[in-house]
């Protein structure tokens, strides 16, 4: 398993958050997800033999949000 940080540009409201995390949850290879709405950011646990982190920051941005930076540990 992989971490994958996605820190968004500020959003306006914890339901953003929330539909993003859903969203996130519901797709292949991702393990848990967690919203940090006071620091922009995404913390998701991924199964590289599922996904790949691109492929979930690719979905994040098609979704319409814009992402400052991520990292993957």
């Amino acid at each position: 398993m992989e971490k994958l940080t996605i820190t968004l540009e500020p959003l306006a409201c914890e339901a953003c958050f929330e539909k993003i995390q859903n969203k996130l949850d519901a797709q292949d290879g991702v393990g848990e997800v967690a919203a940090l709405f006071e620091k922009n950011e995404l913390v998701v646990q991924l199964n590289t033999l599922e996904t790949s982190a691109d492929k979930l920051i690719t979905f994040v941005q098609e979704m319409g949000y814009n992402i400052a930076k991520t990292k993957v540990d």
